[in-house]
């Protein structure tokens, strides 16, 4: 039987606890704890007797491992093994990758997909229903935009989902229609969500094989968690493996906010489960995207008159928070645009006495005015964002957003003003690879580079980088009592890296590769 202890030597070891560094650390497997942090005879000497595995990391870097701290993960997982179209830039090719893929499909089998990305395309036109309509009549197409905010139906879907000239609108979201009022095959917003939903899902089976793949490519880019922005169905799997001993990730699910009812009733709070799949609270949005002019605006957009959408009026906002603050359950607000941001500041201020333990938070604050950059720190609200958009947003920051565009992505800001930051990706929409977002923060410019680092006093150091993507995340979803940093009695999650990021060419960060991974003390 294999000795469960293992002792890792000759390290160049950042525990994220301060500024502590060490040589070496033994850990045990069959605890899924470190044991012991220190210089290389001091812990070999202290555990030679238990006849551990040594292992002789010859100076490389190790990092507590990192978790991704807003992710759509059970989709991520399922959508590798379906039609991707990130980064087509016409909409031809778009349709050539749908048709070879409906090919060999029986007559009525749907096809699920995504990654359009209208702003790509030279027309930037709204692709309509008719487009699909010349690949594939017989098979309902459902395809999300790239920023995960629109659906590109084709008229077998239309009828399949019941959606025709008559078809209400869904609150919060838009049914687009043509001249003559009939829908276009576009859905925005709620109304996306909402036939998203009756669409027929993915078998258990197919989702649990695609998960399984999926956090085993997420090891292997040195994410050994997961916050996830999902619902009942997506839990139910999870769970499901986390019963079984196949999930090895430790996952924290966000519900949708509709969900606020049962949990509250079941008396559900925050932080319900275990290490490997627990509750961290609901989801709720007050704006959409950038990508579609919906984010929501101070001002209106360049060259528009457009302020964009808000999809939860203030009054509902206030009492949501208030009733998911009252039954422990922390709230995670999607706010895109300067007013969705201040929107929510304001609101989270306004309830900020209901439950002073709860671990409240922003996703994404791509446009957060001056004004209300200290407000984070002031309320306690963690600012979730995602460097990983920065580049690809270049371009439409400055077509939509003009000279506003100098306090977009405004990690320097929220650092400066002390604010608690923390990293995700948003996948599938942005690669989970951490250390293309970490270039992101740091360098903010393309890869490669192809203009001046944009707005380059909003850069984040490599230190900031990763504490937001280890200890500030294990505070994130409360944590940080076991796990996000590398210290006795934490859990045994680290990772090896192929060179010292600390002392990498910011422009090169994310040549970096993860050479080994540790879940719990077992190697993945």
């Amino acid at each position: 039987m294999k000795n469960s202890i293992t002792v890792i030597i000759n390290a160049d070891i950042y525990t994220m606890k301060g500024r502590q560094r060490a040589k070496a650390l033994a850990c045990d497997a069959g605890g899924g704890t470190i044991l012991d942090v220190g210089g290389n005879s001091q812990i070999l000497g202290r555990y030679k007797a238990l006849k551990p595995e040594v292992i002789d990391l010859k100076g490389k870097v190790v990092l507590p491992g990192f978790t991704d701290c807003h992710t759509h993960f059970c989709n991520y997982c399922l959508l590798a093994s379906r039609p991707d179209l990130d980064g087509i830039r016409f909409i031809k090719e778009c349709l050539q990758a749908v048709a070879r893929y409906v090919t060999g499909k029986a007559p009525g089998q749907w096809v699920l997909g995504g990654g359009w990305n209208k702003n790509l395309w030279s027309d930037g036109r709204l692709p309509a229903a008719q487009d699909l309509d010349t690949v594939s009549i017989n098979n309902p197409v459902m395809l999300w935009s790239k920023d995960w905010h629109t659906i590109w139906l084709n008229s077998a879907a239309m009828v399949a989902l019941d959606i025709h000239s008559q078809t209400p609108e869904v609150p919060g979201g838009t049914i687009e229609r043509d001249a003559r009022g009939r829908p276009s095959g576009i859905l925005r917003e709620e109304a996306a969500n909402h036939y998203y939903r009756l669409a027929p899902k993915a078998s258990i089976e197919e989702y649990s094989q695609a998960v399984i793949q999926g956090q085993k490519r997420f090891a292997q880019m040195g994410l050994s968690g997961f916050h996830t922005m999902e619902g009942v169905e997506e839990f139910n799997v999870l769970q499901s493996l986390s019963i079984q001993n196949k999930l090895f990730l430790r996952g924290t699910l966000y519900h949708n906010i509709k969900a606020l009812d049962g949990l509250a009733s079941a008396g559900i709070k925050s932080g319900f489960g275990g290490r490997n799949l627990k509750i961290g609270g609901v989801k709720l949005f007050v704006d959409g995207s950038l990508g579609s002019q919906t984010a929501l605006m101070l001002e209106p957009y360049r060259n528009s008159a457009s302020l964009g959408m808000n999809t939860m009026p203030p009054g509902e906002l206030l009492a949501l928070i208030s009733r998911a603050s009252q039954n422990g359950l922390a709230c995670a607000i999607h706010a895109i645009g300067d007013a969705a941001n201040r929107l929510a500041l304001d609101t989270f201020q306004k309830a900020k006495d209901l439950n002073k333990d709860l671990r409240h938070r922003i996703e994404h604050c791509q446009l957060v005015h001056p004004e209300d950059i200290a407000r984070f720190k002031e309320l306690g609200i963690i600012a979730s964002v995602q460097p990983i958009h920065c580049p690809s947003d270049l371009d439409i920051i400055e077509k939509y957003w003009g000279e506003r565009g100098a306090y977009a992505y405004p990690f320097g800001d929220l650092s400066r003003k002390k604010a608690r930051v923390v990293f995700g990706s948003d996948c599938p929409i942005e690669t989970p690879d951490p250390f293309r977002a970490i270039q992101a923060a740091v360098a903010r410019q393309r890869i490669p580079p192809d203009r001046p680092p944009f707005h380059p006093e909003q850069k984040m150091s490599v230190w900031n980088c990763i504490k937001a993507y280890t200890a500030d995340a294990a505070y994130a979803s409360g944590d940080e009592g076991w796990k996000g940093t590398l210290e006795p009695g934490k859990a045994a999650d680290f990772i090896c890296l192929s060179e010292d990021i600390f002392q990498a060419n910011p422009e090169e960060i994310h040549k970096i590769k993860v050479e080994r991974t540790f879940i719990g003390g077992r190697e993945i």
